[in-house]
């Protein structure tokens, strides 16, 4: 009789420590570009680029003048999201020169409204380029952080920092926020949290080129023969009583209902070819009148 053997597999967890030699567990990083989504201070006795703390590029930046431990280095980031550590979630440093030794990160935790800072890290002999503490899972939910540097490994005590973190994996979205949002309806949204469409952007568009597939109809049909084109006196009595051309939407319906480009670009083509058969008659009444006066100026001569 033969036996079988199944295997099974059991889930493990691993993060990485971000560095500029890690290769992913950012995708996860709460605070991409906190300095424009989130209020971000800094103060003491040194001062850094905040937008490079935040960028994800792990390029690093250093003071240009020593921490001075009575006038530490601070840097607080507030109006965080406030979540539960849920099952654990990750805060901590990475940089390549300059590394802080002596620091200690705390957050401000509101869970059940008991608002007090909580020492997450108090380190006083790191070691290493990068620094990564766990927020154990429990009843911690931060809304504030606070990196706090005494030391660091430079004989002048000057600070080099390539990335500030908190990796949250149970709420935070892969770069949420900062490139696109999708929904359940497989939307795309850049800049609003609530696509309406396939690809929706709140913000300005630069291309080189844009192209437009639809299925309506080019409107070449105003050539033909049988096509009814409305007269000027029609269009001028519309355009009082309406304050629009035929056809073309109203400013309070674009307004309302924002511009379709193919359907409305289609539509000026549409009136372009109108006035185009308008001035082709006028030019063919202008040519027969001009005939007839060059005939009657004849006939006065002789």
């Amino acid at each position: 009789m033969m036996s079988i053997k199944a295997l099974v597999f059991a889930q493990t967890e691993v993060i990485v420590p971000p560095s500029n030699r890690s290769v992913s567990s950012l995708e996860k990083n709460l605070l991409f570009y906190a300095d424009k989504r989130y209020k971000v201070t800094q103060s003491g006795s040194v001062s850094l680029s905040l937008p490079t703390l935040f960028d994800g590029q792990f390029f690093p930046f250093y003071s240009t003048v020593g921490i001075n431990p009575q006038n530490p280095y601070v840097i607080l980031i507030e109006d965080i999201p406030d979540y539960d550590a849920q099952e654990g979630t990750w805060i901590g440093l990475t940089t390549r020169y300059y590394m802080p030794t002596k620091f200690k990160i705390e957050v401000y935790d509101v869970f059940g409204g008991v608002n007090q800072w909580r020492t997450i890290a108090d380190v006083n002999n790191n070691a290493a380029w990068h620094y990564m503490a766990k927020i154990s899972p429990g009843n911690i939910r931060p809304s504030k952080i606070r990196f706090t540097i005494y030391n660091t490994n430079d004989t002048q005590n000057r600070l080099g920092i390539s990335e500030l973190f908190y990796i949250q994996p149970e709420v935070t979205k892969a770069y949420d926020g900062l490139m696109v949002q999708y929904n359940k309806d497989g939307n795309v949204g850049i800049g609003t949290d609530s696509p309406m469409a396939k690809l929706a952007v709140d913000g300005n568009i630069l291309a080189k080129e844009i192209k437009v597939k639809t299925d309506i109809t080019v409107p070449d049909y105003v050539f033909e023969p049988d096509y009814e084109l409305n007269s000027l006196d029609y269009i001028a009595d519309y355009v009082r009583t309406n304050k629009h051309l035929p056809e073309i939407p109203s400013a309070k319906e674009i307004k309302k209902d924002g511009l379709d480009l193919a359907e409305m670009n289609l539509l000026l083509l549409k009136k372009v070819e109108e006035l185009t058969l308008h001035a082709i008659e006028n030019e063919k009444k202008r040519n027969e009148l001009e005939a007839k006066v060059s005939k009657l100026e004849q006939l006065l001569t002789k």
